[in-house]
């Protein structure tokens, strides 16, 4: 009955379904399915050792399906709610953020075909599927400011092929301002070239796949780095955080400003992971405490 979901998603359903759900609880009838029979599955997905985030999505898909029973009268109340789940760190935990100097030192032990994209990436924010889903046809260096366009990002269908589908979230489609510096790198890519090809691509002039490039480029990118000084391990994604980190620190950037840049779904999202990082913020919270113990101190 699911309408929205990608088709690479209603996949993932089908194999949480098919590996968690079928030959676990999958055999209990849906008018005798109980909150305990929840608890007991939860439970056993931690023995198990599935990860906090991954029992809260597997929740999630089967909370959905109780709602719908019991929207279609197969049952009265959804037994999933109010089902207690394993604590999930939050997206900033896990956040790492480069300084320039750390970033220069990762970007000089990249393939000089990938240079501008990891650049790219930690110039705008975009995630890895929306920039090298990008077309030339999406850069516009002649506008003022320069932008880009993200509308696309790489998906994958049921059999597991990638396509060039709608970005994660409708705030996900937007269009960026680019930077003088950055304008300058992607000058090569865009002269003379017709707008439908791929903006990024390897040397042969094929998408930029995740894996393959994690393996092969990234990770060696990583070890030269560190071998040069850099104490830290990021991933791709981190040049994400950076970029967010490098504006935040500027002070010339507001959240929401911020959040319509990231592509993020509501300001709260851009709050909950970055919000530790602005300025004022912070700059509030030491004015308070040195207010609160002024009197301790004399």
């Amino acid at each position: 009955m699911l309408v929205r979901p990608s088709p690479g998603t209603i996949g993932t359903y089908q194999r949480i379904l098919d590996l968690r759900i079928r030959n676990t609880i999958g055999q209990i009838p849906v008018d005798e399915f109980g909150y305990r029979d929840v608890m007991r599955w939860v439970k056993g997905l931690s023995v198990d050792g599935v990860a906090p985030k991954s029992i809260k999505n597997m929740h999630g898909l089967l909370s959905a399906a109780m709602k719908t029973a019991e929207l279609l009268g197969y049952i009265s109340r959804s037994p999933c709610r109010g089902v207690p789940l394993p604590t999930v760190e939050r997206a900033e935990d896990d956040a790492l953020f480069l300084t320039h100097a750390e970033f220069s030192l990762l970007s000089e032990g990249l393939h000089a075909q990938y240079k501008t994209l990891a650049q790219f990436l930690v110039m705008t924010g975009a995630r890895f599927g929306e920039a090298t889903a990008l077309k030339v046809a999406n850069i516009d260096l002649l506008s003022k400011p320069p932008t880009a366009r993200i509308t696309k990002a790489w998906k994958r269908d049921g059999q597991s092929n990638y396509y060039i589908g709608p970005t994660k979230t409708r705030a996900g489609k937007r269009t960026i301002g680019l930077n003088p510096a950055l304008v300058d790198l992607l000058i090569p890519l865009v002269a003379s070239r017709p707008g439908s090809e791929l903006l990024f691509t390897t040397p042969d002039g094929q998408r930029i796949a995740h894996k393959p490039f994690w393996q092969h480029h990234w990770v060696s990118a990583v070890h030269a780095a560190q071998a040069q000084g850099l104490t830290k391990t990021p991933r791709i994604h981190d040049l994400r955080h950076t970029h967010a980190s490098w504006l935040i620190q500027d002070g010339g950037i507001s959240l929401f400003a911020l959040s319509r840049r990231l592509g993020h779904a509501s300001v709260r999202t851009t709050e909950q992971v970055y919000g530790h990082l602005m300025p004022q913020a912070l700059q509030d919270g030491a004015d308070a405490t040195e207010r609160s113990v002024r009197g301790l101190m004399h």
